[in-house]
């Protein structure tokens, strides 16, 4: 906090305004004998050490007097400033926090003495503000965020030389990449190259990696892992990055958790001494040749051979200049990796008389196993590896939830999870799970085998929401039917979170996981639902909300009955879906629906994504037979990833439909 003045400054000043509109203070009036050069106006990246003396000068009557310059501060020249009547309002430069400063420069003479201003303002740029760790507060260090959302770690300041650093101890190191997150954030411009330097030190070998994730869209990565082994003495471990459009906002994140390790469970340290984003020129007359993408399998003879020389096939040359030699790779890949993980790695060709020329080469490491949709350590006989932990850091909060291995009442080894805190609403922001991958069309079984210390509720998520779960205290094994609607690699995922004082202390053992082929491949048309007279209950549905499905049979017809166990507030709030079906615009289509309900209702039958066709039914105890036919507004087009389903929700508690027919069917002209 500033102090005001204690007392009245008798010193005389006189103001004028001076060339360039800088504020002139002098002493004596009369002659300007003072002539000053380099007050120009200046904008910087905020990160960027800025001297705010460097480039000005100054000469009295001829005589260069630069060296008397003081940069006035609030701590040691209070008087001045008060005088200027700028004090209460006057903030010292930073270059590490936004913002238009005015900068007063005193220079001196003998008696005779003149304060000039000027403006530098300090803007979110490429840099990372307070890089250098200068400044601290009472969470560790100013623009820097700490986030555990799958592992564990302490941060504590450490001072070396007189200078504070921030040093972690991991106790955790989760199973991925992202599970320990060091945080800041940053701008870019499209076809700007940027250098990224971390300093660090490890007493134990930790790895790091420093990535960038675009917040506008759902934080999606804007480069692979740049990943290094820190060494035991402080090392600059640099990484580029071209940026192919402007983002601003950008989350700059230096990744703490499993990256390279190669013991999971052993503690590491690791402290910083400066992380630095700056803007580079490079050479584009340098022509890279061989840097395809790369996919390999965690821990195959061909990805080991690649880690020990991935220069391998590698040229650069210059016209007719062989580079070859020059190229220097940054970043390495790991060999095990405990997830799917995109690794960029940065071939540099330090030229001698000019700028670097950078080349980029993807590599993607999988997980070693036979099938791609595959469930790796689903019996979770020794450990929890290969399981990505993912507690919300905002809600509940690093906090809300353990995962940990546990023997088991047989000693067949559980996945083991506490809740602690459920979270306001939604499962999602308790989960763990696997990346997986799936083809268009192939119908998936998923089985998991779990319990509660109560009953319960947990979320199975394939991509999107397949099934709730219901938990009891005894060991329940749980399929569910999946047909995947594009290639894609989609999360096996489990999802415990939500559920308000009801779950807080809960206890959930996962003993069993599993992702098979199902038996039944029936070749559905694209816009069809599967098992849509429910002859196999369930099988292939999905739903959400606070509902529960009884599967049965009335003579030989099958059906669902939707059982609504609480009021909301919006019909979406329950649904009975299925997702990613196929309409062609120039065609037309009918949706069946055959149900009733306990109590007389409307449900709406909805076709959602770029279709947007709904309609009502009006449900009675007695059993009838809906009709909606539609067609998609755009003859031209193909609708894809199209969701069909019926909203359920409303105030409704207690009641039941029963619905023994959702089916839609492409519509003929009569011949």
């Amino acid at each position: 906090m500033k102090k005001k003045a204690a007392a009245t400054v008798s010193l005389a000043l006189c103001f004028a305004m001076a060339m360039g509109g800088g504020l002139t203070a002098c002493n004596g009036g009369g002659e300007k004998e003072f002539v000053w050069e380099g007050l120009t106006e200046e904008t910087v990246a905020v990160g960027d050490v800025y001297d705010v003396t460097e480039g000005v000068s100054v000469r009295y009557n001829g005589q260069d007097v630069t060296s008397s310059i003081t940069v006035l501060n609030l701590e040691e020249h209070e008087q001045e400033l008060t005088e200027l009547g700028v004090y209460d309002d006057f903030e010292d430069f930073n270059y590490n926090s936004t913002g238009a400063y005015t900068v007063y420069y005193k220079a001196s003479s003998g008696s005779k003495y003149e304060i000039k201003s000027r403006e530098i303002t300090v803007t979110q740029q490429h840099n990372i503000a307070n890089g250098d760790f200068t400044e601290t507060n009472k969470d560790g260090f100013f623009n820097w965020t700490l986030d555990q959302p799958g592992g564990a770690m302490t941060l504590t300041k450490v001072t070396e030389n007189g200078k504070q650093k921030p040093k972690f101890e991991i106790s955790k190191l989760g199973n991925a990449w992202w599970s320990l997150q060091y945080m800041s954030k940053a701008n870019f411009k499209q076809g700007e190259t940027y250098k990224i330097t971390v300093r660090a030190k490890s007493s134990n070998g930790k790895s790091i990696a420093m990535g960038f994730e675009d917040v506008s869209n759902n934080y999606a990565m804007l480069k692979g892992l740049s990943a290094f082994t820190v060494g035991t003495e402080y090392s600059d471990y640099v990484s580029y990055y071209t940026a192919s459009e402007d983002k601003t906002g950008v989350k700059a994140v230096l990744y703490l958790g499993y990256i390279l390790e190669q013991d999971s469970a052993a503690a590491y340290d690791i402290t910083l001494d400066g992380v630095k984003i700056e803007k580079v020129e490079t050479c584009p007359n340098v022509q890279f040749e061989g840097l395809n993408k790369l996919t390999f399998k965690g821990g195959f003879e061909d990805l080991k051979a690649f880690i020990a020389n991935p220069k391998e096939g590698v040229t650069a040359k210059q016209g007719d200049t062989d580079l070859t030699d020059r190229i220097k790779v940054l970043g390495e890949v790991a060999l095990n990796p405990m997830e799917p993980n995109n690794f960029q790695l940065a071939y540099v060709v330090e030229n001698e008389n000019g700028p670097d020329a950078i080349g980029y080469r993807d590599v993607k490491v999988n997980l070693a196993k036979e099938h791609v949709y595959d469930i790796v350590n689903g019996g979770f006989d020794k450990d929890i590896s290969f399981w990505t932990v993912d507690i919300n850091a905002q809600n509940p909060g690093p906090s809300g939830a353990t995962m940990e291995w546990d023997a088991g009442e047989e000693n067949e080894g559980v996945m083991k999870v506490t809740i602690n805190d459920p979270g306001q609403g939604d499962a999602w922001r308790i989960q763990t799970y696997q990346n997986i991958n799936v083809e268009k069309g192939v119908h998936y079984i998923a089985k998991i085998r779990a319990k509660a210390d109560r009953n319960r509720t947990v979320q199975l998520e394939i991509g999107t929401p397949q099934a709730t779960l219901e938990l009891t205290t005894e060991y329940k094994l749980f399929e569910v039917a999946y047909i995947a609607t594009s290639n894609a690699g989609v999360r096996f995922n489990i999802q415990m979170g939500g559920g308000g004082v009801d779950n807080k202390g809960s206890v959930i053992y996962i003993d069993y996981a599993e992702m098979t082929l199902d038996e039944d491949q029936t070749n559905y048309e694209p816009y069809e639902m599967a098992n849509a007279e429910f002859d196999y209950g369930m099988k292939n549905w999905g739903y959400e909300g606070p509902v529960t499905f009884e599967a049965g049979k009335d003579g030989d017809d099958g059906y669902v009955a939707a059982k609504i166990t609480d009021n909301t507030n919006a019909g979406w709030r329950i649904q009975l879906r299925q997702d990613g079906k196929t309409f062609e615009g120039s065609k037309t289509y009918k949706v069946i629906v055959r149900a009733k309900s306990t109590v007389e209702r409307d449900v709406t039958v909805e076709v959602t994504g770029d279709v947007k066709k709904s309609t009502q039914f009006h449900l009675t105890t007695e059993l009838k037979t809906f009709e909606f036919e539609f067609k998609p507004d755009d003859d031209t087009k193909t609708y894809t990833n199209t969701r069909v389903g019926m909203l359920l929700g409303g105030a409704f508690k207690d009641s039941t439909v029963t619905v023994y027919q959702f089916e839609v069917v492409e519509v003929t002209a009569a011949e």
